[in-house]
């Protein structure tokens, strides 16, 4: 590990740095110590042992900010139940999640987010925000080298249930780590938590000092349901989950404003979603310091509308990217979701900003800003690999990677100076 070792390619992009022609990284002790151009970093390392790459783009790994493992093989558990037809509106599919999931065998999950933890190694994925419900299926994660946040997921209305459900996650965050992942939680969404509930985790995890992750805003009848109480998830969805008797009165606030209401609306919270915000709800983001992870195909599969990318940018808002899971995606590659960003968001973001989102947004999202998503010295010796079959001219190489087909051109993929990308 302490070898001094140089990786070039025709193609360096640092992320955080211009992109360099004939570039160079050096390696040493599982660190990146230079990278520049390769004549340059070859001086300022003479005698090196070098692998090159040739004619190949090297660049940090994906940060999947947010995904669900476990629900890797969610579509062959939809069919076997007889669920492959499409849903029709957002609460049909949170429906056909829990019928699924209430039919099935609690230890799949464990071969369902190995499955994942390899499809994302697979995709060039050097970290990822898991939201795991089966805690149990943490075992996945164990001589893994995916770094990241595992967040472990709470919700409910029934106080002694909830007890029970906090009490789970203590014994979690004193267990032994989830292979390279630390431990936070999520307390699923405003509208599945009662407001009493949502409050005890956020004032839980603020004790623990442990970092949290919500999904809010994401769709029209959340937005409905806790301003006005009523719609579709108070009338078809709290009745099927057995909260019938527990629909809240009207809070007139927009899921933004109620979270803040509740005091987690703060740095340590990362939002995933984001669509359904008025300008004064991306303002209050903005001031509270909180990130926010889109997830693009997620939302065009569920017809929840399209996060507003342009005003998050214009506030300063940290972003990043994120799969969600396959019950509501194709494939758990951020490359397929650069692609798919880059036509939703028609022209309203550039490719380099794209590309940060995916890799530097992402780490900083899961506390990992001084490891990974860039590759500059200092950080850690992770990066990857695309081996194009014809390589774009240097002013068109942000552009390129946000198109269709980068996913199957991952030729490597290296995490803490080591090759561990997976071969099929």
């Amino acid at each position: 590990m302490n070898e001094t070792r140089l990786y070039t390619a025709r193609h360096l992009l640092p992320i955080l740095a211009p992109p360099v022609e004939d570039g160079a990284l050096c390696v040493r002790g599982g660190r990146i110590v230079a990278a520049g151009r390769r004549d340059e970093v070859r001086r300022s390392s003479p005698g090196a042992a070098c692998t090159d790459f040739g004619e190949a783009i090297l660049l940090p790994p994906m940060v999947n900010a947010h995904t669900h493992l476990e629900l890797t093989h969610f579509p062959e558990w939809a069919a076997e139940g007889g669920e492959e037809e499409p849903c029709t509106s957002f609460v049909d599919w949170i429906l056909q999640v829990v019928r699924v999931k209430r039919r099935l065998d609690s230890g799949r999950y464990l071969t369902s987010l190995r499955e994942g933890v390899r499809r994302s190694l697979r995709a060039g994925t050097g970290a990822v925000g898991d939201i795991l419900s089966w805690f149990p299926a943490r075992e996945g994660f164990v001589g893994s080298p995916l770094r990241g946040r595992l967040f472990f997921e709470t919700l409910g209305r029934d106080p002694e249930r909830t007890r029970r459900m906090l009490v789970g996650i203590e014994e979690e965050l004193k267990g032994a780590p989830a292979g390279c992942l630390e431990p936070g939680i999520s307390p699923h969404s405003p509208y599945t938590l009662s407001s009493e509930f949502l409050e005890e985790v956020i004032e839980f995890a603020r004790r623990r000092e442990v970092p949290l992750c919500t999904h809010l805003a994401e769709s029209a009848e959340e937005t409905r349901f806790l301003g006005e109480a009523e719609g579709p998830l108070a009338e078809t969805f709290y009745p099927f989950v057995g909260w019938g008797d527990h629909v809240p009165s009207p809070s007139r606030l927009s899921p933004v404003a109620y979270l803040a209401a509740r005091g987690g609306l703060v740095p340590a919270n990362l939002l995933v979603h984001g669509v359904q915000v008025a300008p004064e709800d991306v303002r209050r983001i903005a001031d509270s310091g909180a990130g926010v992870v889109l997830c693009p195909r997620s939302n065009a599969r569920l017809g929840v509308g399209v996060a507003p990318i342009d005003a998050y940018l214009s506030a300063g808002v940290p972003l990043a990217l994120g799969t969600d899971s396959l019950a509501s995606c194709d494939s758990l590659s951020l490359w397929d979701e650069l692609a798919f960003a880059r036509g939703w968001w028609q022209g309203r973001i550039d490719p380099q900003r794209l590309l940060t989102m995916a890799t530097a947004g992402g780490a900083r999202a899961l506390g990992l800003a001084s490891e990974m998503g860039a590759l500059l010295p200092g950080s850690g010796a992770h990066f990857q690999v695309l081996r194009p079959p014809l390589l774009p001219a240097a002013r068109e190489l942000t552009e390129f990677l946000c198109t269709p087909g980068r996913t199957e051109e991952v030729a490597h993929l290296y995490l803490d100076g080591r090759e561990v990308l997976l071969k099929d």
